[in-house]
């Protein structure tokens, strides 16, 4: 692969890079400027092999030196004197989204840590060239699936290089969520990791962490290298996580869960491949917290439109995203200081392998048990029925029917008050129990103690009466 960077885009009243940060005339994302972060925006050239599976499963590529354009999104603090982590983070299929940015971003910005954004996807690319900003972007091209590998490993050599300007690059984290999680699978299991190197016996990226992904859920779990490869057998296995000499934690949801035993391995503390696994009870695929994303927005601005969609049960509360920032925390105290990071108990599994053992009240049994499980006031489930008023979706988004989107968002039942009354006594001991499971999670390392005091102030919420 070749690369070279062009100057950076520049962002003006007319023109601000889709996905940015915020915007302010609506009171939007976040600021980053009041915590003294700056976003920068530039177009990356290079070229790629365009990569699919041969005849006996290995990597081969079917073309090479393949050029390229696309854009790279950077979020660091102004003085260029960061923590020495960037996290990596492939947007996603679904409008070029950062859904790993949503949800740690607090973690990022409290720990002076920097992240980059990359368009790796070739319909992406096309997408932000011809329909979201033909004139900011008009210069753009991945002509290929399949080369959306080396696309990644050319920016993230770009930052290491410098050609983005002062990013700290010792410590580098790949994330990903949902299709990027399964991306970073992919990376990870199929032969890029040890292919990419900084030099030496170093690798491009220390640690990976693949969010709300199931290895076991066919090609959404292990995506082909390219149109027309084919799909991994189900007993490949490349679908278990092997660190590969890096860290990796997969970060799960119930909906993943239940496709992913079969796949799971041990938990492991070799310092050449350590690995966690974490199944954040009572959380789902998708969940109702705000997010911090402009991108409908500025699609929307642009004439674009998403179809109608809801479901028919209550959203959940539960916050994934909390568990997350936890995990990358725990993932970069290992890469800083060998600190190991904390083991969690995994879910129970009926005989079939797929349905979950769950308690009198429906609650999941096992695995990570958030506060709002260990003193619950509602029943949690990782799926949801579409409501009738939900359209169809456009060929772009990764779903192509009403119901198989809600099936990846998360619902409840909450208990009557008299019940609540029952279980408690009054809203004051709720409040004390809840508190005292914030603590315990805190202690356990699975939680941090700004995330926890954000739990705390909403905890009155989740009394309904």
């Amino acid at each position: 692969m070749s690369r070279f960077v062009t100057q950076p885009i520049a962002a003006d009243s007319a023109s601000v890079p889709f996905g940015t940060s915020c915007l302010p005339e609506l009171n939007m994302g976040v600021e980053l400027s009041s915590h003294g972060y700056v976003e920068e925006e530039y177009l990356l050239n290079g070229t790629a092999s365009v990569w699919r599976h041969s005849e006996n499963g290995l990597q081969e590529a079917v073309r090479s030196d393949v050029p390229f354009r696309t854009r790279v999104l950077l979020r660091r603090p102004s003085t260029g004197h960061g923590s020495g982590l960037l996290q990596v983070e492939p947007l996603h299929p679904d409008l070029d989204s950062a859904l790993v940015w949503n949800a740690i971003h607090p973690w990022i910005l409290r720990g002076s840590h920097s992240w980059m954004g990359v368009t790796v996807f070739a319909p992406v690319a096309q997408q932000l060239r011809d329909v979201i900003d033909p004139e900011r972007y008009s210069g753009i091209d991945i002509p290929h699936d399949g080369m959306q590998y080396d696309v990644l490993a050319s920016a993230i050599r770009s930052a290491i290089a410098g050609d983005f300007g002062p990013i700290a690059t010792e410590r580098v984290i790949l994330g990903g969520m949902s299709a990027t999680g399964s991306f970073c699978r992919v990376v990870l299991q199929d032969g890029f990791h040890e292919r990419w190197s900084r030099g030496g016996d170093r690798r491009l990226i220390d640690g990976y962490v693949i969010g709300i992904s199931s290895g076991g859920a066919g090609a959404a779990g292990y995506p082909p290298l390219s149109e027309h490869d084919p799909e991994r057998a189900a007993d490949d296995p490349r679908r278990t996580i092997d660190p590969h000499a890096a860290a990796a934690f997969e970060v799960l949801s119930e909906t993943e869960a239940e496709t992913h035993e079969h796949v799971t391995r041990a938990d492991s503390d070799d310092t050449a491949a350590l690995y966690r696994l974490y199944e954040i009870a009572a959380t789902a695929h998708i969940e109702a917290h705000a997010g911090v994303l402009t991108n409908q927005q500025q699609f929307e601005r642009r004439g674009g439109a998403r179809p109608a969609f809801d479901v028919s049960e209550p959203r959940s509360d539960a916050r994934f995203d909390l568990y997350l920032r936890g995990a990358f925390d725990a993932m970069s105290r290992w890469l800083t200081n060998g600190e190991l990071p904390p083991r969690a108990v995994r879910f129970a599994h009926r005989v079939n392998g797929e349905e979950l053992v769950r308690d009198a009240d429906g609650n999941v049994l096992g695995g990570v048990r958030p506060p709002w499980v260990t003193v619950p006031t509602a029943a949690y489930a990782p799926h949801s029925t579409a409501s009738a008023e939900s359209e169809r979706p456009p060929a772009w988004m990764p779903f192509s029917r009403p119901d198989m989107l809600a099936r990846l968002v998360g619902s409840m039942r909450p208990f009557p008050l008299a019940e609540l009354r029952e279980r408690y006594g009054s809203r004051a001991a709720y409040l004390d129990r809840f508190a005292a499971a914030v603590r315990d999670e805190v202690s356990r390392g699975l939680l941090l103690e700004e995330d926890a005091s954000e739990l705390l102030r909403h905890a009155p919420q989740r009394w309904r009466g």
